[in-house]
């Protein structure tokens, strides 16, 4: 069975400074009518920073809709005219104070597809040297070296929730793994 709805009609309901809020009227497979409410926003990128000594490279910072401290890789929202990999590389020294060298990109991945049309870079890199942050205005974080192992046991706990991180870190793991 073919699922594709056809979209009827766009309606901007709200644009703000990062998203915009549509109500589409759609066709469903059955050629009844129904409506799609979802959140258009640019994409973002992110990166998965790890030392020789199998530290990784993650931030904490207050995630208001969750109302609590979140830890995740740096990440940060696409600037118009900025590739994927220039917006990791710019987040990590922003946030973390690390330049990379050198990145590698692990494509892209859904972070909420029932409700955003966001697509989110993943990228790694364990090349880089140590440079200082610079937080954007407003932005608060603290950055956290933790073993790649400690992060894996922070997933099973339920300690780390963010999917970019959860991916990125068990992504990591299992190529380490492989590698051995």
């Amino acid at each position: 069975m073919d699922c594709t709805e056809k979209t009827i009609s766009k309606n901007l309901l709200y644009k703000g400074r990062i998203l915009e809020l549509y109500k589409d009227e759609i066709e469903l497979p059955d050629g009844s009518k129904s409506n799609r409410e979802y959140v258009h926003h640019t994409g973002g990128a992110s990166v998965l920073a790890i030392d020789r000594e199998d530290y990784v490279y993650l931030v904490e910072q207050y995630r208001y809709p969750y109302h609590t401290n979140t830890l995740e890789i740096p990440a940060g929202k696409l600037n118009e005219g900025e590739s994927a990999e220039q917006c990791a590389v710019r987040e990590l020294k922003e946030e973390v104070g690390l330049c990379a060298n050198s990145i590698r990109d692990w494509g892209w991945i859904y972070p909420t597809p029932a409700y955003t049309d966001e697509p989110l870079h993943i990228f790694f890199t364990d090349d880089f040297t140590q440079s200082t942050s610079q937080l954007d205005e407003g932005e608060f974080l603290n950055v956290k070296k933790i073993k790649l192992s400690d992060c894996i046991d922070m997933i099973e706990q339920g300690t780390i929730k963010d999917a970019k991180t959860v991916v990125a870190i068990l992504r990591t793991a299992l190529l380490k793994k492989k590698n051995k």
